[in-house]
């Protein structure tokens, strides 16, 4: 279909077509279309011809890099279904179907870029190739270059970023930036009545957000007004104009707000909390504090604050060996009301719920007794999740599944996730527990909520108070003004997740606690107040002279610039890009173990493993003896790439260096990633050969006979399997441990079934 001439040009240039593409474009599609209908190598001749007659031009280079990645991933699934796919790989060859194609289009873009460093397109076309990896954080760096580098007038392309730009910000649980990508992309495309109705359904007034999660929130007035040259359009310039406005007004806590709005919006988490931050503690008037420390709060759900938030989700994952007994067990705890509100998505093949348990009867009401939320439960993909706000809660029900189900799971895996907004106020929120009265159940729910946030909640230390709790805090001028906002956002969250009644026609909430209660017992009265009263300099540097003098990447607030980051931490803040950009050369074994951890905390894998290994070579260092983590990384991404032969290498290589430099503390660790390589190599003999090893070291530590005989089992070696659960055995009756003794009985029946 020819293209037409005064539509904008699918290369994101902005310009029409007639006067970008479309001379060749008509090339570029018949290339598509041959690659379409199977003809590869005429279509190859016919996309390398046009880049021989137009190697100079970026946008050919970025269909050429479009259609190598499209013709790469047709084979890679062409291969993936084919009989060679199922045959085990060796460990120096390529996963099946891979080709130098995908490395090729990835080539291809970095010519764009080279030609055109500020080519839109090709940063979103390279955002597809990290999603399609997994790479959730460097797609998301990638698809902001590309919103960053658009013309204006592509309209199209920028549409769509935005909305790629929402939907990872989404899955980061990052709303206030998700809805400023989709706000955009909704004003750019005024006619697209989808991406409206999809801003309407999550951040309108039904939306699933608590308030100061969804709001639209907007600039305040600020003493020294904003130089209009900052309003581009590009977050990236309004961004730096209240950087250098917060440098010159430093007092004006306006100017602190908008900041942190404006790296809110574009997703920087720690640099937005530490602005609003500033906001709260430099403002005269309660209600402003109040919306600043609320939105604090939502960003610190987000992922990438785990370190600063008070609201974690505490996850258990067991996988399921046999579902039979599982199915079983849901039955029974479903018959004894201990697992309720159970549905079923059946596009995938999941079953949600929650598990239970009844509170002690002393709080009953009349007949009405009432029920806690032990663990939110998801089955489905080969495993069981539970999770939970609270771990104590969420170990407990693991505990309980594990004991009754014994080999039907799997060991469980305990991880920690940013939560759920409607899961802040989970535990203030109780079940009822039979039938009853329904005001006497209302009163009911209404005093466990009581309870839990004037008797439970209000003593509990918060990192968003600096490690105080509420009580203690409102004695403080400074903390004071951050309570408000962290009482807000409870309350916000709890008007998500409020439980419902039928009145009539209608369904209603159940109103389970007043926040005006908490606000009262913790003597917060709201002082309304005008804004400071901000130093202005007369002689303040015009925007363009202040540009220079900023650093965007090392952005810290005015007060804390005198005493400069150690410079570990300052590589702790790097993204991606800046990362890949340091001269490992120049770098410590120290510093590069920093940039290694900050690699992982980005999802960016390689990049990781390549720190790891350029830390290996570096000279012993005696302020870092300890080389586990560099050794370890490198191991799993040498394990990764299927060169088990390699990680194996690097595994006596590192026991070696541990032995000889860091006294062989680290002898275990290292003896158990040997057992662990062979066995997600299936190599039994190997595998068996180093758990050997590792009892003999450790002959009274029960876990490394489970561990063994349970690998032994799981590769189908019930010889093995039989000799660990023994040896086991022996151990758990020498050393009275009745405990170790019952797992490896049961381990011991499992093994000889499977002989």
């Amino acid at each position: 279909m020819p293209l037409d001439p005064y539509v904008s040009c699918p290369c994101g240039s902005g310009k029409k077509s007639k006067w970008c593409c479309a001379p060749y474009f008509e090339t570029v599609e018949k290339a598509f279309q041959q690659e379409d209908q199977g003809q590869h190598e005429s279509a190859l001749q016919t996309i390398k011809g046009l880049l021989t007659a137009h190697d100079k031009n970026p946008s050919v280079w970025f269909y050429y890099a479009q259609f190598l990645y499209k013709a790469a991933a047709a084979e890679f699934d062409a291969a993936a279904r084919s009989p060679a796919a199922r045959r085990p790989a060796g460990p120096n060859d390529p996963p099946p179907g891979y080709t130098q194609k995908f490395e090729q289009a990835e080539e291809a873009l970095s010519k764009a870029l080279e030609l055109n460093p500020q080519f839109g397109m090709a940063y979103f076309l390279r955002g597809q190739f990290r999603e399609n990896e997994g790479e959730l954080i460097g797609s998301l760096l990638l698809y902001r270059k590309a919103a960053e580098a658009y013309d204006a007038e592509a309209h199209d392309q920028i549409a769509a970023v935005c909305v790629k730009i929402y939907e990872n910000e989404s899955m980061l649980n990052r709303p206030v930036a998700a809805r400023a990508a989709l706000e955009r992309a909704a004003h750019i495309q005024s006619g697209a009545p989808e991406i409206k109705a999809q801003l309407d359904s999550e951040f309108g007034p039904e939306g699933p957000f608590p308030l100061s999660a969804r709001k639209k929130y907007q600039f305040r007035p600020t003493a020294k007004p904003v130089p209009e040259s900052a309003a581009t359009g590009k977050l990236s310039d309004a961004r730096k104009a209240f950087e250098n406005l917060t440098q010159i007004t430093p007092d004006d806590p306006a100017a602190w707000f908008d900041l942190g709005l404006v790296l809110a919006w574009i997703g920087e988490q720690p640099k937005a909390v530490a602005a609003l931050v500033e906001s709260i503690e430099l403002e005269t008037d309660d209600y402003r504090a109040e919306e600043a420390g609320a939105l604090a709060e939502v960003l610190r759900c987000g992922f990438g604050m785990e370190n600063d938030s008070d609201h974690m989700g505490h996850a258990v994952v067991m996988p399921i060996r046999d579902p039979q007994p599982v199915m079983r067990l849901l039955g029974a705890y479903e018959q004894a009301g201990k697992l309720r509100g159970v549905h079923v998505d059946q596009e995938r093949g999941m079953m949600f719920g929650l598990l239970v348990e009844e509170l002690p009867s002393l709080l009953a009401v009349g007949t009405v007794n009432l029920a806690r939320v032990a663990a939110r439960v998801m089955i489905g993909q080969g495993v069981i999740r539970l999770s939970h706000p609270n771990r104590d809660s969420v170990m407990r029900a693991a505990d309980e599944i594990r004991t009754a189900l014994q080999l039907a799971v799997e060991q469980p895996a305990e991880s920690t996730n940013p939560l759920n907004f409607r899961d802040v106020v989970l535990e203030a929120l109780a079940q009822p527990a039979g039938a009853g009265d329904e005001a006497a159940l209302e009163a009911k729910l209404r005093g466990h909520a009581t309870n839990y946030f004037e008797n439970l909640w209000l003593h509990k230390p918060l990192k968003a108070l600096s490690g105080n709790n509420a009580l203690d805090a409102v004695g403080s001028k400074v903390l004071r003004k951050h309570v408000f906002g962290v009482v807000k956002f409870l309350e916000d969250c709890l008007a998500t997740a409020l439980p419902h009644k039928r009145v009539g026609e209608e369904v209603v909430p159940i109103q389970v606690y007043d926040f005006a209660a908490l606000r009262h017992k913790l003597g917060l009265e709201y002082v309304s107040a005008a804004p400071p009263v901000v130093n202005v300099p007369a002689d303040a540097p015009d925007e363009k002279k202040q540009e220079k003098a900023e650093d965007i990447r090392g952005f810290t607030p005015p007060a804390r610039q005198e005493a400069p980051a150690p410079k570990n931490r300052e590589i702790g803040a790097l993204n991606t890009a800046e990362l890949a950009a340091l001269d490992v050369a120049a770098l410590s074994v120290g510093e590069l173990e920093q940039a290694l951890l900050a690699a992982v905390k980005l999802d960016a894998r390689e990049l990781a493993v390549a720190f790891a290994q350029a830390g290996l070579l570096k000279p012993f260092d005696a302020a870092t003896p300890d080389r586990y983590r560099l050794y370890a990384t490198a191991i799993t991404g040498a394990a990764a790439t299927g060169d088990t032969a390699r990680a194996a290498e690097l595994i006596d290589q590192g026991a070696k260096y541990d032995a000889d430099h860091n006294s062989g503390q680290r002898e275990t660790e290292y003896k158990l990633r040997k057992a662990q390589l062979y066995v997600k190599a299936k190599d039994a003999e190997k595998a068996a050969a180093e758990f050997e090893g590792l009892v003999a070291m450790h002959p009274d530590e029960g876990k490394f006979y489970t561990t063994a005989a349970e690998e032994m089992l799981r590769m189908k070696n019930g010889a093995k399997a039989l000799h660990f659960a023994e040896a086991g055995l022996e151990t758990a009756r020498r050393t009275n441990n009745r405990d170790l003794e019952g797992h490896c009985s049961e381990l011991a029946a499992a093994a000889r079934k499977a002989t």
